[in-house]
């Protein structure tokens, strides 16, 4: 990933640091009766920070394995004035390392990277493995929720998702870019900077709904 003004990281994270959390300082913990969210892959903050304006009273948490980017998204939250969002320089392989069974309400993956080349599947993150982990992290009733530009990623995701017991329940291969009237507070209409470009490009989205299995 190529990101320009590496020089300022150091700076961003200094001046952000009251919405990182490193995970080598132990568990990241909030009410139980908080509403909570997971962006895994939360690139520049932009999906995160705007849910989190639109829901104060819940938790918005951001990963990201790249600290430039981590930065950025954090200095975004700081921005906008947020205190209900956290930011994590983390791999979501880590995750039960960070956050209790059961934390989220949703888990919400957005354009994450394709890994086009076959011998790379396994670091998609709708592979099984992955997925395993992100079914611990969820509630009861929590959602999984997919948005895509690539077909060939999304269809592969649907059926690691089958294959692995999710219950997908709901599918578009083409979601619109304006909510319906009634749901516009809902997250998958709220438009990532890569979303913004790949609709400008007239690249159609897919998005999916999905339940984990039922434990054993």
């Amino acid at each position: 990933m190529r990101i320009r003004g590496k020089e300022k990281v150091p700076g961003l994270l200094a001046a952000a640091h009251a919405l990182l959390h490193d995970p080598a300082s132990g568990m990241l913990t909030w009410s139980p009766d908080c509403p909570a969210y997971l962006e895994v892959g939360c690139g520049r903050g932009t999906f995160l920070t705007t849910c989190a304006t639109r829901q104060p009273e819940a938790q918005f948490i951001g990963l990201d394995k790249y600290t430039p980017i981590v930065a950025r998204a954090a200095s975004l939250a700081l921005e906008r004035g947020l205190t209900n969002v956290r930011i994590l320089d983390l791999d979501v392989e880590r995750a039960l390392t960070v956050f209790e069974p059961r934390a989220f309400d949703a888990i919400f993956l957005n354009f994450s990277d394709p890994w086009p080349r076959r011998r790379n599947d396994r670091k998609r993150l709708t592979h099984p493995r992955l997925l395993t982990i992100m079914a611990q992290l969820l509630r009861d009733g929590g959602v999984l929720e997919q948005k895509s530009d690539n077909a060939e990623f999304f269809e592969w995701s649907e059926e690691q998702l089958r294959v692995s017991g999710w219950r997908i329940t709901s599918v578009t291969h083409n979601l619109p870019a304006k909510a319906p009237e009634g749901d516009e507070m809902l997250p998958r209409y709220v438009q990532t900077e890569y979303e913004e470009r790949f609709r400008a490009l007239g690249i159609p989205i897919h998005h999916l709904t999905a339940l984990p299995p039922n434990p054993a």
